[in-house]
């Protein structure tokens, strides 16, 4: 028997404990089942460089503490690591002292293509569960006025989000309960008070090799709950971001935006394995039923439509899901790019040493050769599509 043999069959018997939903839901979508059969992904970790480099774990610390030969650094991804799926992290020493965190390699590729800044102003318009959150803090860094402004719609999943704020010390990032769709708070104008926190570490670290990074506790925290009628008080907000009087002047309009919208997950591998072994009628009822698949499609786009809004021009907007399904991928960048001329789509970096699937056309043919899809046969990641938007000044 061939390995295209062995893979067949394997893939029959993985279709043959889907739900005929799941199969039609494949089908419909032209989603190769084979990607299924891919179990032992690998795990990601990125070191978390709110700290100052020489306090961070080397390789040979993480292989001590996670008791693991198989680590290997990620060509073009600083200090980003791979290692076997089998391996926990939680009990290891660097997790605990929030000097590493997971993230799937898909997932971090979509925020280093918003090429991040350290004055940059960034609107995570779906945030939970955090590990974007912590990626975006370390490339902003502590050297500039830069901000994430976090937003989500579920106040379990936020509060998440708020727990990983603290753990990994993210201190200019502020989170709210709000639709994503409606959300129209622009990026903080009142920046004085991480102005004079930079001057003061710029006059303290003169003379150091090595610039001291900006203490969490030097920033506060406040938990929010109180509601005027004149402003959106955010879920949570360090305190140097609490006074800020949300202007409405477009020159307050974010830098850049990522919008990793709500999808159904099937680009999970993991996500779907755990359905298979606990039971479908969970993933029936909250993935493929048929009312949320046909508002589904309407939600990612006024998600995407939301973040352009608020976006200035001449910014980035990243659109991904953890979906591989032509609809709420190509379909919405197609039908976006075709209704908004100042949107220019703009090529993934970095990928060079990836391998990714080949675009799907979508139902309006615009050409969609620069977006990235990822797999776990073509990339050995989780399924994941990213579109990169550059809102253009005339179109």
């Amino acid at each position: 028997m061939s390995i295209l043999d062995d893979i067949e069959e394997v893939s029959s018997q993985i279709l043959s404990s889907f739900p005929p939903s799941f199969i039609q839901f494949l089908e419909t979508n032209d989603i190769d089942p084979t990607i299924y059969t891919v179990q032992s992904l690998p795990r990601y970790i990125r070191l978390n460089t709110q700290f100052p480099s020489s306090q961070l774990p080397s390789l040979s610390d993480l292989s001590s503490q996670l008791d693991c030969t198989q680590i290997h650094q990620i060509p073009n991804f600083p200090h980003f690591y791979s290692l076997p799926s089998v391996i926990k992290i939680v009990n290891s020493l660097a997790y605990k002292q929030g000097k590493i965190f997971g993230i799937d390699l898909s997932s971090a590729i979509a925020v280093y293509s918003l090429d991040i800044h350290p004055n940059d102003q960034i609107l995570d318009l779906c945030c939970a569960p955090g590990a974007k959150l912590c990626l975006i803090s370390n490339l902003l860094d502590s050297k500039g006025v830069g901000t994430i402004t976090g937003v989500d719609i579920s106040k379990n999943r936020l509060s998440v989000c708020k727990n990983l704020c603290k753990k990994y010390k993210l201190a200019k990032v502020r989170l709210f309960l709000e639709d994503g769709t409606r959300f129209n708070v622009l990026a903080p104008s009142y920046l004085e008070p991480i102005k004079k926190i930079i001057e003061k570490n710029r006059i303290q670290n003169d003379n150091k090799n090595e610039v001291r990074e900006l203490s969490f506790k030097e920033f506060g925290e406040i938990q929010c709950s109180d509601k005027n009628d004149l402003i959106i008080t955010p879920f949570w907000t360090p305190k140097i971001l609490r006074n800020d009087p949300q202007k409405r002047d477009n020159k307050y309009l974010y830098d850049k935006v990522i919008v990793d919208a709500e999808c159904t997950h099937d680009g999970s591998i993991s996500h779907i394995l755990k359905y298979e072994k606990s039971g479908w009628e969970n993933f029936e009822k909250n993935f493929l039923n048929p009312d949320r698949l046909n508002s589904l499609w309407d939600l990612q786009r006024a998600l995407l439509q939301n973040g352009w809004n608020l976006l200035k021009p001449g910014g980035i907007l990243i659109y991904s899901t953890c979906s591989l399904s032509k609809k709420q991928n190509e379909d919405v960048i197609g039908w976006f790019l075709a209704n908004y001329q100042n949107a220019q789509l703009e090529t993934i970096p970095n990928i060079e040493n990836l391998k990714t699937a080949p675009p799907k056309l979508c139902n309006n043919n615009v050409d969609l050769f620069k977006v990235a899809r990822f797999d776990p046969i073509h990339s050995k990641t989780s399924g994941f599509f990213i579109a990169k938007i550059k809102k253009i000044t005339e179109p």
